[in-house]
């Protein structure tokens, strides 16, 4: 794959920014080669970016995220999709999300990588070991994706985190929001216990409806992860609503507040934002808003340590 392009990058939240000039790169990666039920994911990137006009750029929390450089770093041509998807994927996706996140942490840029389903964030993890020696991963889902092997595939969107959790770097993995997972993956988290936990959104409900304020349970989790911290959202994590055409999508969720609430609290504990992925966005225009303002947020949440 083509490495990152030193010309002005495409339209995204409102601004062009040469490589150079950029604080920020956007890895846009339209993958959905391990895709099981619906399609769609694949156009998400590119929806997104042309969606991202839409928005104000003033955040209250970070006011001058709408000064800093963003950087859309894309595939130059279509990623195949004709062939077995782990082949694929190893031969094409890997290289690529490998490529473009080393290219940001060379050059002492922050990175978020945009989906594509949720296996395309793997490479990204294999170069942070180079990086961090230590780092912890927080990652919200309506699915556990801690199979080994999905459907004859072992880099797919349901096997993200098995592959996480055998990295050495990956000190803590803590999971929000599980609804819809298989007896081997509890068997699995129960295993990695206490390296892996994992809060199950029907436990997490029934803890608020007994009176359980919501911020002792995000001080319960940020208490769990490490200095540096790695954020992984699959949009259908949230409440399906917010993003109906999302490839597998779950009833329950989070709300879209709920959700930040939890991830301000990373930079409010003194804790760092690495990098984050935002995936599994529905190819269709109301979960790009969703989405669009979803990864504006996190870029304001990595680049302003004072919230």
């Amino acid at each position: 794959m083509e490495r990152v392009q030193t010309q002005e990058s495409p339209l995204i939240f409102g601004r062009r920014t040469t490589w150079e000039e950029a604080t920020f790169s956007l890895i846009a990666v339209p993958w959905e080669g391990s895709t099981s039920f619906r399609k769609g994911t694949a156009y998400a990137p590119e929806e997104i970016r042309i969606v991202s006009s839409q928005i104000d750029y003033f955040r209250s929390e970070c006011p001058t995220l709408e000064s800093k450089g963003i950087y859309w770093s894309a595939p130059a041509s279509p990623l195949p999709h004709e062939g077995h998807p782990e082949h694929l994927y190893q031969a094409y996706v890997l290289p690529f999300v490998q490529a473009q996140v080393k290219a940001a942490l060379m050059a002492r840029k922050r990175f978020g990588i945009i989906g594509g389903d949720h296996s395309v964030p793997l490479g990204a993890h294999f170069v942070l070991e180079s990086f961090y020696p230590e780092y912890g991963v927080l990652y919200i889902d309506a699915h556990a994706d801690l199979r080994s092997s999905y459907e004859g595939n072992r880099y797919s969107h349901a096997t993200i985190f098995y592959h996480v959790s055998l990295l050495p770097s990956v000190s803590k993995i803590v999971g929000i929001g599980i609804r819809d997972w298989s007896s081997e993956e509890m068997s699995y988290a129960r295993r990695q216990y206490p390296r892996l936990v994992l809060y199950e959104m029907r436990r997490i409900m029934q803890g608020l409806y007994r009176g359980r304020p919501w911020v002792e349970i995000v001080s319960e989790v940020i208490s769990l992860l490490p200095e540096k911290v790695y954020v992984s959202i699959d949009v259908d994590g949230l409440d399906v609503g917010y993003v109906p055409n999302t490839g597998t999508p779950v009833p329950g969720g989070l709300r879209y507040e709920e959700l930040f609430f939890l991830l301000e609290a990373i930079p409010h504990s003194g804790r760092e934002i690495i990098g984050f992925d935002v995936c599994e966005t529905g190819g269709a225009q109301l979960d790009a808003i969703v989405a669009a303002h979803l990864i504006y947020r996190l870029c304001g949440l990595v680049l302003c340590s004072e919230l």
